[in-house]
């Protein structure tokens, strides 16, 4: 286990270096920015590799390929042989809130350190994850030449889920020398554990240190988030990246510099490609951040950005006719459709609403985000509230309608995956709560 993950370590190390490459290769680079690479260069590693997957190309081939040029570009275009950045050193606590900031970001460091024992152990017990994600990464580790044939079948899972999380695994087997679907685990929690770097890195100068140690410890350590992050499913991934592109967003409107807007686009295109739904919640966060800029031509091309990253898996689909099986999206722009299954909307909304508010398995995150909205807009801070609010209408109110029209039985179809949808509902609020709630330097 030990050389796997050594193995696990270098690929995200690897990471760290394309994130850094490409924030230089827009000429962004600063040492204060690096904390948000580890995501970063994974969304440019992942999403090409997966789409070079459909033709044919080996995941560790491409990869590798698109990890040099990426950091070769950023080197370059950043002279990195003469660039000499100085480290920023470690400031003692001066005041009661770095004091606070300190104490959380220990204790997240030791939760988090504590916690790779279980996902470096615990087996794939769950059916979605076997039979589905983890199929399909093994696939493309194991007979890549095969994979572009075989995904298109019914035999490793439904054909229009996208690759980017089975390519995130192939690429960690790789890394490890052979496929395990156990000690895998470990990349989910890498993943995670970067989330709270990654936002206080997009915060920074723009809300409290402690106020983002805060959210994230809420988020990343609810029993919910955690358990389904040992699942190995899709959800927790994309609740991060979904959380990850709003959180920049969000900065941007507060503080407009450009690096933000890639990973604005970065984060929310990978999550497009991540799951079914994440195309929902990334087009929301585009629009919402186009709504809240008034169309401005910074958030235009970000926008652009981001539905580019997305665009060819749904032409992919749609030439090779790959559709879901469980709905009909043209049935939601049907009046009549809609008020003939108007039974659904009770028990919809009833599943959706208690899950949100299931404090056994949240806590009181979603009480956190409504009363952070609240002070928000009794502050005057219009632009962040009418940000978030529009994207929590948008995206809560799409994963509404989407299982309104659903052929599936609600009491099935509810059931099993009302509890793992709204997690992104739940993260991608709770990362905002920063800029709403003792923002720094946010004037509106």
């Amino acid at each position: 286990m030990t050389l796997e993950l050594l193995g696990l370590l270098e690929l995200n190390i690897a990471y760290v270096l394309v994130g850094a490459g490409l924030l230089a290769s827009f000429g962004q680079l600063t040492t204060a920015r690096v904390g948000v690479a580890p995501p970063l260069g994974l969304s440019a590693v992942v999403v090409p590799s997966s789409y070079l997957a459909l033709l044919g190309v080996p995941v560790l081939l491409s990869a590798s390929v698109i990890g040099v040029v990426v950091i070769g570009v950023g080197c370059r275009r950043m002279s990195i042989w003469r660039y000499r950045p100085a480290l920023p050193s470690l400031p003692r606590p001066r005041s009661l809130e770095q004091a606070v900031a300190a104490v959380l970001a220990i204790v997240l460091a030791v939760l988090l350190v504590y916690a790779v024992r279980t996902f470096a152990v615990r087996p794939v017990l769950d059916r979605d994850a076997w039979a589905v994600w983890m199929a399909k990464a093994r696939l493309l580790y194991d007979a890549p030449s095969l994979a572009p044939e075989a995904l298109r079948s019914s035999g490793y899972g439904p054909s229009p889920y996208p690759l980017a999380l089975p390519t995130m695994e192939a690429l960690g087997f790789g890394a490890m020398g052979r496929f395990d679907g156990t000690v895998i685990g470990v990349q989910f929690l890498i993943l995670a554990a970067s989330f709270p770097l990654a936002l206080w890195t997009l915060f920074r100068h723009r809300a409290r240190a402690w106020m983002v140690l805060l959210v994230s410890l809420a988020v990343l350590f609810a029993p919910q988030m955690m358990f389904q992050l040992m699942t190995k499913y899709a959800d927790v991934p994309l609740a991060v990246f979904v959380g990850l592109g709003l959180a920049a967003g969000g900065a941007w409107l507060v503080r407009r510099e450009s690096w933000l807007l890639v990973c604005f686009a970065a984060f929310l295109g990978i999550a497009g490609i991540t799951k079914s739904e994440g195309l929902l919640f990334a087009v929301a966060g585009v629009v919402a951040l186009l709504c809240a800029a008034r169309f401005a031509a910074p958030a235009l091309l970000a926008s652009a950005g981001a539905l580019v990253v997305m665009l060819p898996w749904r032409v992919y689909c749609s030439v090779h006719g790959l559709a879901t099986a469980d709905y009909d999206l043209t049935n939601a722009f049907r009046p009549s459709y809609l008020l003939a299954h108007d039974d659904r909307v009770g028990p919809v909304a009833g599943e959706l609403g208690r899950q949100l508010m299931k404090t056994q398995s949240w806590g009181l995150l979603t009480w956190v985000v409504l009363m952070a909205l609240l002070g928000g807009l009794l502050a005057a801070r219009r632009l962040v509230v009418g940000y978030v609010t529009t994207w929590l209408v948008l995206a809560g109110g799409g994963l509404f309608v989407t299982y309104w029209i659903s052929v599936l039985p609600t009491d099935h179809n509810l059931t099993n995956s009302s509890y793992r949808t709204i997690v992104s509902l739940l993260v991608g609020g709770a990362s905002l709560v920063p800029l709403l709630v003792l923002p720094r330097g946010a004037a509106e």
